[in-house]
């Protein structure tokens, strides 16, 4: 698929104006809440209310009305059913006359109890979203300095698009949650703040061209997309990342990109790219791309074999000695051993562009899915949240872990944050998922993002949730 990169990024031809679309679902405990975009000028002509459609699937309807006359409007159904699928529309009727003047799609949920607070939610059978996908995935989190919480993800399926991200902004620390924008095309993306501006990093599809964009009103608009680097596909190899960390060091910016595919064997060779910090970072001129390392079985501690051994997903972190590294992902399955190896990379601070060169093996109780490794320097620790292994099936994720270490080599497991074992959860462990989790730290605290397989999921890979949660007193634990 090709796209034009001419237009401002928040601009965009698949939402239908002239309908009342839905833009955000949350469900909750016996709960929907639903929020939709009001309908453009014309239809405004005349005295419009909107009546919420929502019944059980293969029963008769109900329906709940609420005139709105807000830019935004939402509602909250209540004394629902949990682990029942609903479908909902929102239709938009002129109480003159009771006209239907539109309606939106039909959208399907399930209640239930979830934990954390529920950002976003699409069901795995809602084809709304269905050129880019059916799942919610890849969340990003940031502060913005006029003190709003802002969360990006993106919609995930394999073989479709994969290519629409959604940003959703809390005015209230996470309380409360609402629809922002959209961004297309745009995935695999991580949100960043810059001298007071907010940038989004990310690709046009999976493997496809590596883009930057700008937002100088909180991510309600955005520039139009800078192209860092041309991309490929699946099948070709291109450009990979996920939403891991942008530090600044040394008067640089910097974080990691791998470029392959799973496709090219499993294999992502490795780099970090970076601009220096005063510079426009829209100008690709202004980006040092490297040299990208390809995965070496003669490293010394290697597995000794595996079905695609290679790294992804790297974190950009400084050493304790004040040198680069990149923590990556080590893709395990089928070694020995098959889980808990992570692989550190030297970047060379002096030549952004040269190749990263190996630095050494370390036990890492995390391996098999994505994180992000921040430094926090009231502790003088690092710190992660991990999908731990405590079955055979390494490929696990309804175990989400606070770890923590001193010199990025001996890591400890401070404490089971989610832990939704079969024995204290009603469905199995392959259909549940906390994972690739981005946070941030704030005072005493640590605020983070979760794709969560919950209740219903296609599988606990293919999530239906974004969730927010809060981690009190983090450093105490």
């Amino acid at each position: 698929m090709s796209y034009d990169f001419n237009n401002k990024w928040s601009e965009h031809d698949f939402l239908k104006k002239t309908s009342p679309e839905i833009v955000r679902i949350a469900p909750g405990d016996k709960s929907i809440t639903v929020e939709w975009l009001p309908v453009d000028k014309e239809i405004k002509q005349y005295e419009v209310q909107y009546i919420i459609e929502y019944k059980e699937s293969g029963t008769s309807h109900k329906k709940e009305k609420n005139i709105a006359k807000r830019k935004k409007t939402s509602i909250t159904i209540t004394n629902l059913k949990n682990g029942v699928d609903y479908e909902l529309s929102v239709h938009v009727q002129d109480k003159r006359t009771n006209k239907l003047l539109a309606s939106s799609s039909v959208r399907f949920v399930r209640p239930g109890k979830i934990p954390g607070t529920v950002i976003n939610y699409i069901h795995p059978d809602d084809y709304t979203y269905s050129f880019s996908g059916r799942s919610p995935a890849s969340p990003s989190i940031v502060r913005l300095p006029n003190g709003n919480l802002l969360i990006s993800h993106d919609i995930y399926w394999g073989g479709a698009g994969q290519n629409l991200t959604k940003l959703f902004v809390s005015k209230d620390d996470g309380k409360t949650w609402e629809f922002l924008t959209d961004l297309f095309p745009c995935f695999w993306g991580k949100l960043f703040v810059h001298n007071d501006d907010l940038y989004m990093l990310a690709t046009s599809t999976e493997y496809g061209s590596l883009l930057i964009g700008r937002s100088v009103d909180g991510g309600k608009t955005w520039s139009q997309p800078t192209i860092i680097m041309k991309g490929g596909n699946r099948q070709q190899g291109g450009p990979g990342k996920a939403p891991v960390p942008v530090i600044t060091h040394k008067g640089r910016i910097w974080t990691a990109i791998e470029y392959g595919s799973w496709d090219i064997a499993g294999k992502h060779n490795t780099g970090v790219i970076s601009a220096p910090v005063d510079s426009n970072l829209l100008d690709p001129d202004n980006w040092a791309i490297p040299t990208f390392l390809p995965y070496d079985s003669s490293w010394p501690g290697t597995i000794a074999f595996g079905d695609m051994p290679h790294l992804l997903e790297g974190n950009v972190v400084v050493s304790p000695d004040g040198q680069l590294v990149d923590f990556l992902r080590y893709n395990t399955i089928g070694g020995v051993p098959n889980y808990g190896k992570a692989i550190i990379l030297d970047v060379d601070l002096n030549n952004p562009k040269s190749q990263l060169s190996f630095n050494r093996v370390v036990d890492f109780p995390g391996n098999m899915s994505k994180f992000s490794i921040y430094y926090d320097s009231k502790s003088k620790r690092y710190w992660s949240l991990v999908n731990r292994v405590t079955i055979p099936w390494v490929k696990q994720r309804n175990v989400l872990t606070l770890i923590s270490s001193v010199d990025l080599e001996n890591w400890e497991e401070v404490i089971d944050i989610l832990n939704y074992q079969d024995n204290d959860w009603h469905e199995n462990y392959k259909k549940v998922g906390f994972q690739y989790v981005d946070f941030i730290f704030e005072g005493n605290d640590i605020l983070f993002v979760s794709r969560t397989a919950l209740n219903g999921a296609y599988n606990r890979h293919n999530a239906n949730h974004i969730t927010f949660h809060r981690i009190e007193n983090f450093r105490d634990l």
